[in-house]
């Protein structure tokens, strides 16, 4: 049987404490996505090198994203906000290519 855990949060209102109980297997995800221009996910997983490939053959205008999760045996919880990447990757390509060259 998993061990629980309490976590204890104080909040910024009026309530002093909120408790949550926690599975003690919990898994932490990180989740790439990659969405067409209507940002319509082409696809999505955990591996970065899969989401490269995915953009690389995706049409022009992708963009890629990426988020974490909170998982244990039953539930996902999402714990960050989606934030975009491609600016990040492509600069990147661009400065391996720089070196190339």
């Amino acid at each position: 049987m998993p061990v629980f855990l309490i976590v204890c949060q104080k909040m910024r209102t009026k309530m002093s404490n909120v408790v949550e109980l926690r599975n003690g297997s919990v898994k932490r995800i990180i989740f790439y996505e990659v969405a067409d221009q209507q940002n319509i996910a082409i696809w999505g997983g955990e591996s970065a090198i899969e989401a490269l490939k995915w953009y690389r053959n995706s049409p022009n205008g992708s963009k890629i994203y990426v988020q974490e999760w909170l998982t244990d045996e039953e539930d996902a919880k999402q714990v960050s906000s989606q934030i975009e990447i491609t600016p990040i990757v492509l600069s990147t390509i661009a400065n391996c290519m720089d070196r190339w060259v």
